[in-house]
């Protein structure tokens, strides 16, 4: 027993001094090592439209991984959707990645905001299950994780939990 005590301590500190990737703080940009090559997300939208990240450069674009089980998800997009409206007329996209098991949960919940808040704005919504993306985005973080591209495609911010209000001062400067 006391050789395999010793060599779980062995693997504990080693472990320990190398920090995971999703032990990084939160706002803190992913390291290369996080996001590595081009990021990917297209793929039908819940409306069926057609949508492709590297489509949109010229277009900042904001990225929202989220969950209907997520009680601080729900509680930040009447914020997401009330911003974007308001930029409707800028070069911006607001794109929500539903990561619910089910896809009907995503369907619901989008139905419901359409007739609620309406269709307007540079809005584009997803279920996970439906599109190409870059799944690393999400591993092992916490809801929300929001990912901001500048009009060039790159990756400016990534913040997990609660966005912080000091984002939308950061996208607005990335507007022409």
């Amino acid at each position: 027993m006391r050789p395999c005590r010793w060599l779980a301590g062995l693997g504990a500190a080693c472990l320990m001094t190398v920090p995971p990737v999703w032990a990084q703080a939160p706002g803190a940009a992913p390291s290369p090592a996080a996001v590595a090559g081009p990021a990917v997300l297209r793929g039908p939208s819940l409306e069926g439209k057609a949508f492709d990240l590297a489509a949109q450069r010229g277009r900042v674009v904001m990225v929202v991984l989220w969950r209907t089980d997520c009680a601080v998800c729900l509680n930040k997009m009447p914020e997401l959707r009330a911003n974007a409206l308001g930029w409707k007329n800028k070069p911006f996209d607001l794109v929500t990645v539903s990561l619910d098991a089910q896809r009907t949960d995503a369907q619901t919940y989008d139905r419901l905001r359409r007739q609620v808040s309406g269709a307007d704005g540079p809005l584009w919504s997803f279920w996970h299950g439906d599109i190409e993306w870059t799944a690393s985005w999400a591993a092992k973080a916490r809801l929300p994780v929001t990912l901001i591209f500048d009009d060039k495609g790159a990756l400016k911010a990534r913040h997990e939990g609660r966005v912080p209000a000091s984002v939308w001062d950061d996208l607005a400067d990335l507007l022409p």
